[in-house]
């Protein structure tokens, strides 16, 4: 199965400054970051499409945080493809 690759295409010093968006196969993304007291965050968002953020029903949408480093942005990317391979699981 194609999974999603984001490499070369988003960056931790990418993401300190804006959203990063994307699809795959039907299902929407984004990641960016969030401030939680102190503490930087990357929060990873899935919804199935076709529309954006912003104008999809926000029961539909899935979130997960995960520490704001290279780390992280990898296991963001993991999650959106298991979040993918859940929802079109046959």
């Amino acid at each position: 199965m194609e999974k999603i690759n984001l490499d070369g295409m988003v960056s931790i010093p990418y993401l300190k400054k804006a959203v990063f968006t994307g699809s795959h196969k039907g299902m929407c993304f984004l990641l960016r970051s969030q401030t939680s007291g102190e503490d930087m965050l990357l929060q990873a968002a899935a919804w199935p499409g076709p529309f954006n953020f912003s104008a999809t029903d926000e029961e539909k949408k899935v979130y997960q945080e995960f520490a704001f480093s290279e780390e992280g942005l990898l296991e963001a990317v993991d999650w959106l493809n298991e979040s993918y391979e859940k929802e079109h699981a046959l």
